[in-house]
């Protein structure tokens, strides 16, 4: 099942210029495979697709993203894992500023993503 961060509000005093996505793979005999998209909104209300991937990630590794989403009102990260380690397989959003600090409203732990039924397009 697919999960998404939901909308993350990127406005304020210090708004993300970056998304940093972390992908880990605890089980140690089985690859799982993530599908990641990464969303924007401008100033419109517009959600536009900015980025999309497939990864293989192997067991007992990790995989370290990083996106950049200046200048937009707010963002979306949504995941799809499958294999025999989609259990095993866990993954952390943050925003970070310019100077790569951890926004702390920004972040989005595993227990904290929310299930949906499929990613968009």
């Amino acid at each position: 099942m697919a999960t998404t961060t939901g909308i993350i509000t990127n406005t304020g005093i210090t708004p993300a210029s970056n998304v940093l996505i972390n992908i880990d793979n605890d089980n140690l005999s089985f690859s799982s495979n993530v599908v990641y998209h990464v969303y924007v909104w401008n100033t419109l209300v517009s959600k536009a697709l900015v980025y999309s991937n497939s990864l293989n990630i192997n067991a007992n590794t990790s995989q370290f993203l990083g996106f950049n989403i200046a200048g937009n009102s707010s963002y979306e990260v949504q995941f799809l894992v499958t294999g025999n380690a989609s259990a095993d397989t866990i993954i952390t959003v943050f925003g970070t500023d310019l100077s790569g600090n951890v926004i702390p409203h920004q972040r989005v732990l595993q227990s904290e993503l929310t299930f949906i039924a499929q990613l968009n397009p």
